[in-house]
């Protein structure tokens, strides 16, 4: 059994009222989750000074995209929100912006990361890396491995749109108790 379908299987386990409780514990866990994402992000900004969206950028600049349209799609954010990103970090010397050796005017419309920007790159994932450290020592590998795969199923299943959004369409269970008015 894949890990979606080992899912499934378990929140399936959990319908309906007698394990309501399991259901919204499974909702809390997963905002106490969000709100130690967001924990790790502050702690991340306060460590490098770049904000998060800024080291997305910086990370996209690093992968390949030059220009900001480039790195709007790969950041998802809009092309004029990423301009801006690219300017505020141009201004701070975290990118430094250059010409395609195509241009003939040798207007400098694309950018790379400069040193600085490489180090607080390298901060960041400083930060990261003694995170995970310290979760993977605290679970053991192999309870890690686990976490990382049921996570990322259920980052796939909210993000993507995998999660039931038509609750109308979704068969009800035939063992419950109809209330009517």
């Amino acid at each position: 059994m894949d890990a979606l379908a080992q899912v499934r299987s378990d929140v399936r386990g959990m319908v309906p009222a007698s394990s309501l409780t399991g259901i919204l514990g499974l909702t809390d866990v997963l905002g106490r989750i969000g709100q130690a994402g967001m924990a790790l992000t502050h702690r991340i900004e306060s460590v490098t000074g770049v904000r998060a969206g800024e080291l997305q950028v910086l990370v996209a600049v690093e992968d390949g995209a030059e220009h900001p349209r480039a790195i709007a799609a790969v950041t998802g954010q809009l092309p004029e929100a990423a301009e801006v990103t690219v300017k505020a970090l141009v201004a701070r010397g975290l990118l430094n912006r250059h010409a395609h050796p195509a241009d003939t005017s040798g207007e400098p419309a694309l950018v790379h990361v400069t040193p600085i920007g490489t180090a607080a790159l390298e901060q960041a994932e400083a930060v990261q890396i003694r995170i995970v450290d310290a979760l993977a020592r605290t679970l053991g590998v192999e309870q890690t491995q686990d976490l990382n795969r049921t996570l990322k199923v259920v980052a796939d299943v909210l993000e993507h749109g995998n999660a039931i959004t038509d609750f109308d369409a979704v068969a009800r269970p035939t063992h419950l108790r109809t209330i009517e008015a």
